[in-house]
């Protein structure tokens, strides 16, 4: 079974690095064959690894989340389509509602972590009300606040539940290594988006989002596959 990863963990890299090729070579037609068979990648990696596993449940939610992930790859292949672009924005806003659920399962908010829960939030809080200012005016130009809005507050609540599975004292090394990690750069890969959709377009963006996101998501599903293998 690890073999078998390995080689899945080593083909979702390749796949990455020809991805970001075709973003740098203008071949974005042929992103099709790679963009969206990450994903699949690592459910594939996640099934092979979880088939016996005791967290039934857990294994469900991540699978629905990297299933709505997929769908987001597939309708933000045509980001400059305002309508597939709400999509893609609609299919990873629910994938981090999946992952609220599977984080929160893992350590839910008690009064005992208050003032971590706070600390984190606050922090995450005025990072995300930051990003919002530094894009607000072209998001209103293109009339998409309310769902601009409501995904910064989904993703940044996903943040802060991962933070906060650092106190699940059983799965600490899995919150510090991959699940808080992930999330981070899960945070970073939309923010380098939305900064070039809606404020500043910088050079070599495309190839900036793909690498943080495949971070994430390698990170996401990493720690994912061995708390279910626990």
């Amino acid at each position: 079974m690890k073999k078998n990863n390995l080689f899945l963990f080593v083909l979702f890299w390749v796949v990455l690095i020809v991805d970001c090729a075709f973003i740098y070579s203008g071949h974005n037609e042929y992103r099709v064959y790679t963009k969206i068979l990450l994903v699949p990648i690592l459910l594939v990696a996640i099934y092979g690894a979880s088939r016996d596993t005791k967290h039934k449940r857990s294994r469900v939610l991540i699978n629905l989340a990297f299933f709505f992930c997929f769908l987001g790859d597939v309708f933000l292949l045509e980001e400059s389509d305002s309508s597939y672009f709400s999509f893609g924005l609609a299919s990873f806003l629910i994938a981090h509602i999946f992952f609220i659920i599977f984080f929160y399962r893992l350590k839910p908010f008690t009064d005992k972590y208050r003032l971590y829960i706070f600390s984190c939030g606050l922090l995450i809080l005025t990072y995300v009300l930051f990003l919002l200012f530094f894009v607000w005016s072209n998001v209103s130009r293109q009339s998409l606040e309310i769902p601009i809005a409501a995904y910064a507050a989904v993703l940044g609540f996903m943040t802060l539940t991962a933070a906060h599975t650092l106190n699940n004292k059983s799965i600490k090394h899995l919150a510090s290594n991959f699940f808080i990690p992930g999330a981070v750069f899960f945070l970073l890969s939309d923010s380098l988006l939305a900064i070039n959709k809606f404020s500043m377009p910088f050079d070599f963006s495309g190839i900036a989002v793909m690498v943080t996101y495949g971070i994430a998501i390698f990170l996401l599903a990493t720690g994912a596959i061995r708390f279910l293998v626990k």
